[in-house]
Parts: C-alpha cells; structure tokens; sequence
C-alpha cells in the first residue's frame, strides 16, 4: 500500500509512505520533518503503528491564503480527520463537483477509494490531525456492524466514491481535545511509548466514532443557542490569557450560571473550567514546543500569574512536567 502527498510547499517533491496490507507493522516508526520552502514555518508529524498511520500538521503558510495538497493512494483507506485550526476541503479529481469540508474544531470520518484527490486548506494555520486505517481496523474497533449496517457506506464503496460517516461533521469536544493532546505529547520511550500510543489510538477512535453525544445534544439546542456557545468557545480560546470566571462568560452567552454551565458541558463535553484549562495547556505546549517560550513565560500567556500554578495544573492533566517538553 502506498500514499503519495505532493504539495507546493515541499517544493514540488512528492513524499512517498510505503506499507504493510492493513498498514501492518511490529515496530513504532515515527518521523518530523521540519523544512519547508520559505514562508513556510511549522512541523509534520508522521507516526506508523500497527494498523494505522498518522500524518499531523502543524505549521503556517504566510504567503498563500489557501493551497492544495495532491494525495494519491493505491487502496481504499479510511480517514479520520480533526481540524484543531484551520479549515479543508478535499474531493476527488474526476468527481470535483462532490466537495467535502470541514471546519475548525469539527472531524469526521471518511472513506476514500484508491484515487488521486486534492486536498485544500483554506487558511494560512493549519493544525489537523489525520489517521488512516483500513476496513479491518474500524470492525476490529466498533465491530462488523459499523460497516454492515452503513448501507450509503456499502454503495460508495461499490461506487468507488468518497463517503463522509457524520454529514457535514461533528464537534470536537473535551474529552476528544484532551485525548489528542495526550496522543501528541507523549513522554514515554522506546516499548512503552509503543504501548500507550496503541492505546490512546484506540481510545480515540472508539469516542469518536461511537459518541454522537456532542451531535445530538446539539440538535436539541435553538439556533441562536448554537451560536452563543460557538462565539463564547471561541472568545475562551482568544482571551486565554485573561480572568475567565463563569460569571463573566454567563453574562456574555447571555443566560444565567447555572444553564450556562449545563449546556457548555453538554456540548463539549467537559465543565467550563476543566475545558479552559485544556485549552491553556493545548497553547502553552505549542508555545513551548515551536517558538521556544521558557515556562515561565508560556503559563503567563495563557493565564497563569504563577507559573507553579501551571505547572502543577499540566502534571495534573498529562502526567509529566512541562520541563520534558524542553529536554
């Protein structure tokens, strides 16, 4: 099996993976690749375990508004895609009529036959998680029903076209975020890394592909309630480094503490607090990764005055001390 990506800003150089059936392997391969054409600033991360291959990217095209990349893979493959930042669409080439999107914060899953197809982000951040895997791996996960029970699934895949799993895509909530974040920042070497990388893989994919929580609960909200709890998500997100009090966010959304703090919960899946807190240590890891900021200097952009504080809070949350991101 082979996966090709081709893209302006690797200067024009196709990157080939080459695998097992079922993307087989005994080893953990893992493998970053920092050098881009200029404008180009960030990180790709390629991760291959046993029955998956994960390709994240983080980084920025100062440059281009929007860009394509070319994927081309000679089998069905299955992707489970998490837009962190940014926005993609992608479709295949003889059918670019059918477009697939999907915004920041959302994911989704999608089938896609052995074709050549374009991918194309839409904003200059791009931060997106993507695992592929094969038939074998979702029944091995979810069960033989999953994939019996999905009759547009059955008829894409005689029709050799793209199926998206969740319409135009699902929240990422919480827990997700959390679970991420843990698969990306891993500490452990060597076998043990191996272990629980398997482990949080699974774990991912079982909430994401068997909770349709963040959907349901959303369905059931007004219009205008949707949009509230969207533009406080996203006033959290860009005023991280402020006094966020429930309060002060209530008032904001526009109901009282006690629906505010209900419905947050219902949507992303975790209380308002424990969310930001997960969004301080999501930014506060990327500042200390890729701009080099001491820890110090990293808890004070995201709301902490006292850096013990934050440290305290991150070994809390993922188990290890920020200092190991810098070693």
């Amino acid at each position: 099996m082979e996966i090709r990506f081709k893209s302006s800003e690797f200067g024009g150089v196709e990157i080939v993976k080459a695998f097992n059936k079922d993307f087989k392997t005994s080893t953990l391969v893992e493998d970053n690749n920092s050098e881009f054409k200029d404008g180009v600033t960030g990180t790709v991360k390629h991760i291959h375990i046993n029955n998956a291959y994960i390709l994240f990217q983080d980084y920025s095209n100062k440059k281009l508004e929007n860009y394509t990349v070319e994927i081309t893979q000679n089998k069905p493959v299955f992707l489970l895609q998490f837009i962190l930042n940014g926005a993609v669409t992608f479709s295949l080439n003889k059918t670019l009529s059918t477009t697939f999107s999907l915004n920041k914060n959302m994911y989704n899953l999608f089938f896609i036959p052995a074709s050549k197809h374009i991918l194309k982000h839409l904003n200059p951040e791009k931060k997106v998680l993507n695992i592929y895997f094969t038939e074998s791996f979702v029944s091995s996960k979810m069960g033989a029903c999953f994939i019996i029970n999905s009759k547009k699934y059955q008829q894409a895949k005689r029709d050799n076209e793209i199926y998206s799993f969740f319409n135009t895509g699902l929240m990422i909530n919480g827990q997700l975020r959390t679970i991420v974040n843990e698969f990306l920042n891993c500490s452990f070497e060597g076998i043990t890394k191996h272990s629980y990388l398997e482990s949080k893989l699974t774990e991912l994919t079982l909430i994401a592909l068997a909770s349709n929580q963040s959907e349901s609960t959303t369905n059931t909200l007004k219009e205008d309630e949707k949009k509230c709890l969207a533009s406080i998500e996203k006033h959290i997100r860009t005023h991280l480094k402020e006094d966020l009090t429930i309060e002060k966010l209530s008032v904001l959304a526009g109901f009282n503490t006690s629906k505010f703090k209900s419905i947050f919960k219902q949507v992303y899946g975790m209380p308002v607090f424990k969310y930001i807190t997960s969004l301080r240590i999501e930014k506060a890891i990327h500042l200390i990764s890729n701009h080099d900021y001491t820890i110090a200097q990293a808890s004070y952009e995201v709301g902490y005055k006292n850096p013990q504080h934050f440290t305290v809070a991150f070994k809390k949350k993922l188990g290890y001390l920020p200092s190991q991101l810098i070693n």
